[in-house]
């Protein structure tokens, strides 16, 4: 059983990003996330994310999200990866380590 985030690009529909369930329901939504971080990343989203973001925008509501589960979760995954998918393609954006960011803090 697998929950997914898929997005693309196409040239005339521009990007779209799909959510699909375990029982292969399809919906076409604007943000998204699942699991038990999904509660805390989807209402800080419902409350700052708007069409027509910028990259910056963008990282910085992903970097409030990443915060709010790290500080909320308990069982909060260690690392997360940030990939950009538009016109250039799908890419890897950046990572957040948890262990590599408390050794910066500590420093």
């Amino acid at each position: 059983m697998v929950n997914i985030l898929m997005a693309g690009f196409d040239k005339e529909a521009g990007a779209s990003l799909y959510y699909i369930d375990y029982i292969a329901t399809l919906h076409k939504v604007e943000k998204g996330a699942f699991g038990y971080g999904s509660y805390f990343a989807l209402s800080l989203m419902d409350r700052h994310y708007h069409s027509g973001m910028s990259v910056e925008e963008a990282i910085d509501l992903v970097d409030k999200c990443i915060i709010e589960i790290r500080s909320r979760l308990v069982v909060a995954p260690p690392n997360f990866v940030i990939k950009i998918v538009d016109k250039d393609g799908a890419r890897e954006y950046a990572w957040r380590e948890s262990i590599r960011d408390i050794n910066v803090a500590a420093a």
